[in-house]
């Protein structure tokens, strides 16, 4: 399935990092193509019948398929602290739903245009 190219970035651990390299990288959540593809389907469903699908039913829709995909997972967890920790006690596992989620509405916006976009240039592209 092609859809649009999503981004929007968080933290992560690299999950093959080498023993003495940095571990940490930035990562997009969308590269996870079960998010890409199921927020594609959300946002034409939307652009289909805005009334049906209201938009604050779609930011509640990508909400979950990032929930579902990248909530409490290893692969998309870390841990975040204070610069120099006395103990584990004061680190907190995050992941990548916990850095989306307060940006939940900027990045429905985001992926709603990008999606017009894409849509328009398919159109463009077949006719």
């Amino acid at each position: 399935m092609e859809y649009p190219n999503y981004e929007f970035y968080v933290v992560c651990q690299k999950m093959n990092r080498p023993v003495d390299g940095d571990y940490i990288e930035r990562f997009n959540i969308f590269q996870n193509c079960l998010v890409s593809e199921e927020t594609f389907k959300a946002c034409k469903k939307h652009l289909r019948n805005k009334k049906k699908f209201t938009f604050e039913e779609l930011q509640e829709e990508i909400k979950g398929i990032i929930r579902w995909q990248e909530w409490s997972r290893y692969e998309y967890e870390c841990s975040a602290g204070p610069a120099f920790p006395r103990s584990l006690d004061e680190l907190k596992k995050i992941d990548c739903y916990w850095q989306a989620n307060p940006n939940i509405k900027l990045i429905t916006e985001m992926c709603l245009k990008i999606t017009k976009e894409f849509l328009r240039r398919r159109k463009n592209e077949s006719d």
